[in-house]
């Protein structure tokens, strides 16, 4: 299982959409690079970050055999989390950036998928190409799977590593 430290690095990474929107609002206001050059940094670093955590899950984590019952996606639920991220575009009219509720709404959101383990409500996961299923394996305990696969058939995956207690990579 990912330490404490990773696991907060990869709930960390599900704000490199709202860095690269801030960009963006603060490129399209001159089209010239600006100060908003950190916010893609930012954003970019993030990413960088998330492959790198992953990366290292599939090699050092032990992989386990795993056995799926069952598979469900779950890739819809991302959908009600993209509205927090395109949040900073509200402030757009007003053009200019209320940083406060900005970092009010980003340390609501780390929380949020941090004490849940909602890993998988990170759309970075999903531009990275990645798809989330509700599994269940022999023995009825459910995950979270994380899978570049589609995946059409439950013994395609074979195994896994431990992310956290409720949430695998495929190996």
């Amino acid at each position: 299982m990912l330490s404490k430290f990773a696991r907060i690095s990869l709930v960390s990474t599900a704000l490199a959409p709202i860095f690269l929107t801030l960009w963006f609002i603060d490129f399209s206001k001159d089209w010239m690079w600006s100060r908003g050059t950190l916010f893609l940094a930012s954003a970019l670093a993030l990413t960088l970050i998330c492959l790198c955590l992953l990366s290292l899950s599939k090699s050092q984590l032990e992989k386990l055999h795993v056995e799926i019952s069952s598979v469900k996606t779950a890739d819809s639920e991302i959908g009600g989390f993209i509205l927090v991220y395109l949040l900073p575009l509200i402030n757009e009219s007003a053009l200019k950036i209320n940083c406060t509720i900005l970092i009010f709404v980003m340390c609501l959101l780390f929380i949020v998928v941090l004490k849940s383990n909602a890993y998988h409500f990170n759309p970075l996961l999903g531009f990275l190409g990645y798809h989330f299923y509700e599994i269940t394996v022999v023995g009825e305990v459910s995950y979270i799977l994380i899978s570049k696969k589609t995946i059409r058939n439950c013994r395609n995956i074979k195994e896994v590593v431990h992310i956290s207690e409720y949430m695998i990579l495929e190996a």
